[in-house]
């Protein structure tokens, strides 16, 4: 296996899909209500997984990244994740919505710095996210702003 620090590559690309499929399933929202009242929740449903995916991906990056990169609040993608899982029912649509139309993109942005800074430092390789750039399971990330 490799060390953890390779695997990080593919956890933020991971996220950085995640992110993608989250705005396009609520492209057309533009209030929480809406959130929760479109298409019979389908796309709420949709984005809260993939809002949990995104904090199970973070519990996966290393430990040296995270403290590489202290500016991105670690801890609150996880206790999020959390929240998703472990109470869905007390979930607050505001705060979701939030998220998804706000914090996501801070987060998208900070991701495609880390990752163009670790290929700058050869800790990631240019090779495999040219891979992963041709790959049918990356469909929802934005290389451009990668390469």
């Amino acid at each position: 296996m490799l060390a953890a620090e390779k695997n990080d590559l593919v956890h933020l690309l991971n996220i950085l899909e995640y992110i993608g499929k989250i705005w396009q399933y609520t492209k057309d929202i533009q209030a929480p209500e809406d959130l929760y009242s479109h298409n019979d929740q389908l796309n709420l449903n949709a984005s809260l997984n993939l809002l949990a995916n995104i904090g199970e991906c973070v519990n996966k990056i290393s430990s040296e990244l995270k403290t590489k990169f202290p500016a991105i609040e670690w801890p609150k993608i996880t206790a999020f994740r959390n929240q998703v899982v472990h109470n869905y029912l007390g979930i607050d649509l505001v705060i979701a919505y939030g998220i998804i139309k706000n914090d996501l993109k801070t987060l998208k942005t900070a991701l495609e710095t880390i990752i163009k800074t670790n290929i700058q430092e050869k800790i990631f390789s240019l090779a495999e996210l040219k891979l992963a750039r041709d790959s049918k399971f990356y469909l929802h990330v934005d290389f451009k702003n990668i390469l």
